[in-house]
């Protein structure tokens, strides 16, 4: 493949993955600051962190979604045999894990590059969102401890 092909193809990789992303992140905040009001006083603890964790599964399904986004368009390109090898690609590289035990073959490995760009883009912006739930709970969790003082 072409070196400039493959660029364009990896910059389009990592536009439509983030693109995906942000759609999971605005769904996740969406769904806090729609819901967090009515767990917010809720007297079990227990219900409000089942709350918290069903947001973070949504992250993680985000996450899943985009690595079987990239796997997918690599095993349309023929860039691997099997599917079950794409996706364990696409999964380690995303993560920047990179065992190096399963590379791209020749002519396609700076997509390599893109992927792990996408996944650190996509990391760090989980991060952000993450920081920014945990905390507007614990601001509201020890606004509600203030108050009973």
């Amino acid at each position: 493949m072409r070196p400039l092909y493959e660029i364009l193809l990896g910059l389009m990789l990592t536009t439509l993955t983030l693109m995906i992303h942000g759609i999971g992140m605005y769904l996740v905040m969406h769904r806090f600051e729609l819901n967090w009001p009515n767990y917010l006083h809720a007297k079990n603890e227990f219900r409000r962190q089942f709350y918290l964790g069903r947001l973070l599964m949504l992250m993680l399904f985000t996450h899943l979604v985009e690595v079987l986004f990239i796997a997918v368009i690599l095993f349309w390109l023929h860039a691997f045999p099997e599917f079950r090898t794409a996706f364990y690609f696409t999964g380690e590289t995303y993560t920047t894990l990179g065992y190096g035990d399963v590379l791209l073959p020749q002519g396609w490995r700076q997509l390599a590059l893109f992927i792990a760009m996408s996944g650190l883009f996509a990391f760090g912006w989980s991060t952000g969102v993450l920081v920014s739930i945990v905390g507007k709970t614990y601001e509201a969790q020890f606004a509600d401890l203030r108050k009973r003082r």
